[in-house]
């Protein structure tokens, strides 16, 4: 049964830290192609819901979560139903797309209008859809970009348009391999907080790249239609890093201190830390009241064992690659200042 299931989820990639099986190749994850394996984390079947199941949600389904439309007068953007004992969720987006999640057995379908096409619904996909399926299976997702120094993670989050792609491609474009974009997958280790991986396509706005020296003056669209262009860690001298690493510095990006003429970090203490964090997780407005306990736990446990700092940059592109020296230099403090406790405290344990 499991090869038959093989055979029929040929297309197997691994991105967020799991394993994704789908019966169709899906746009935007070349790079990320892995073996097939016999049991993947989570199965995704392309152009059709099962009819048993969509007659259960239309029999027993309740709302569980209404986005509106972006202007006044626009249809919702985004309704997601469920049935009673929270096992399957659907995902209907204005625009035409239709998601089925069944959270027992880690399966997604999806269907949409003929307006849409395969590679709208694969950013769907690696976006909302797999981090509401993260969050199911309980693990905390930051709304952020992620870069690897030295072998270890300095995360970047902050609300939508803060910044966050554009300081990690200019990490990228520096030499740097970038962990992931967007969502940032987090992980306890042997008592460590890790980060997961993401897949190789940098989001960025048009106008968050050009005239950044670094960076190319044009970038493919991510989609014909969609506003965001990407950049690809898998091409030129890019890298992307596909393993785990461990987190050691948030950065929150803050643009409330508009009144400096020069970027500061400013470090954070436990119950500021916290608080920006609940903000920043991704699609934090999705979870349910026992997921939201449980993800301010983790977040309590977080701050309490990786730097935050709050980040006011400038608004000017230029300033970018200054940004991101300034970033370079605070991280080399941190974990300086963390390796000489550690070494600290191993001395005195010696000598006792």
């Amino acid at each position: 049964m499991q090869h038959a299931a093989s055979n029929n989820m040929p297309h197997h990639y691994e991105v967020y830290g799991i394993i994704l099986a789908c019966d169709t190749a899906l746009p935007g994850l070349e790079a990320e192609r892995v073996v097939p394996r016999n049991n993947p984390d989570i199965r995704i079947s392309i152009g059709f819901i099962p009819r048993e199941i969509q007659h259960l949600i239309e029999r027993h389904a309740t709302a569980y979560y209404l986005e509106p439309g972006y202007e006044e007068g626009d249809p919702e953007h985004l309704i997601v139903n469920s049935v009673p004992g929270e096992r399957y969720y659907q995902f209907m987006y204005g625009e035409g797309a239709e998601f089925l999640l069944d959270t027992h057995d880690s399966n997604v379908w999806c269907r949409w209008r003929d307006t849409l096409t395969l590679e709208d619904i694969a950013l769907y996909l690696l976006g909302p859809i797999i981090g509401f399926m993260l969050r199911l299976r309980g693990t905390t997702c930051l709304h952020a970009s992620g870069v690897l120094v030295n072998g270890y993670a300095l995360a970047i989050t902050g609300s939508s348009g803060a910044g966050k792609s554009t300081l990690a491609a200019s990490f990228a474009a520096a030499g740097y391999p970038i962990l992931t974009d967007d969502v940032l997958p987090l992980t306890t280790i042997d008592g460590e907080i890790q980060t997961q991986s993401g897949y190789s396509r940098l989001r960025l706005f048009p106008n968050s790249f050009k005239n950044l020296q670094e960076l190319p003056d044009e970038l493919p669209l991510l989609v014909r239609g969609w506003d965001k262009c990407f950049l690809d860690l898998a091409a030129g001298n890019y890298q992307l890093h596909k393993t785990s690493a461990p987190l050691k510095v948030i950065y929150v990006i803050d643009w409330g201190a508009r009144e400096k003429q020069s970027p500061a970090i400013v470090p954070l203490d436990g119950t500021a830390a916290v608080s920006l964090l609940a903000a920043n997780t991704y699609r934090n407005d999705l979870l349910s009241t026992k997921m939201s306990k449980q993800e301010f736990y983790f977040l309590s446990t977080l701050a309490a064992t990786v730097n935050v700092r709050r980040l006011c940059p400038v608004d000017d592109i230029a300033s970018i690659p200054m940004v991101r020296e300034m970033l370079l230099a605070d991280f080399d403090q941190v974990i300086g200042h963390e390796q000489f406790n550690t070494a600290e405290r191993g001395e005195s344990g010696t000598q006792r």
